[in-house]
């Protein structure tokens, strides 16, 4: 649960605070993320985010991780996605060309192909692999 991930204010009226900050930083894509999902999580135990994993990152785990990083993330940098495979032990970055706030939100078969492979037997595309998304992210409107 995101809420017991991570320290949360427990004055809801932190969160406008946080929002302002966020715009400062990252403009108007900034304060949605001050807002949702933290807000909602003012409301729970102090207590609940005790328990939460925070490092250190580069432990060696018993499977591999495949890490999916988009070029064109708006929310999470590409760097960003680079830069965490290196630091996780033994993480292995899948780039998607394209634009869209993970794989999900535009697919790629290339890289649903890999994933699939990845959960049934724990295979790994080779380093450096680069698949294309299927679609545009913004297609051009249907002839009327």
């Amino acid at each position: 649960m995101f809420c017991s991930d991570s320290p949360n204010p427990r004055d809801p009226r932190a969160y406008a605070d946080a929002a302002r900050l966020a715009y400062a930083r990252s403009g108007v894509v900034g304060p949605e993320n001050a807002w949702y999902p933290d807000e909602q999580c003012a409301g729970w135990p102090s207590a609940a985010g005790q328990d939460r994993y925070a490092g250190p990152w580069n432990r060696p785990t018993a499977s591999p991780i495949l890490l999916i990083g988009n070029t064109g993330d708006p929310r999470t940098s590409y760097q960003d996605s680079v830069a965490m495979s290196r630091n996780l032990a033994r993480a292995r970055l899948l780039t998607v060309d394209g634009y869209g706030h993970t794989e999900f939100d535009n697919p790629s078969t290339c890289a649903t192909t890999y994933e699939i492979r990845y959960f049934l037997a724990g295979a790994l595309p080779r380093a450096g692999t680069i698949c294309q998304q299927d679609a545009a992210p913004f297609p051009p409107p249907p002839r009327l």
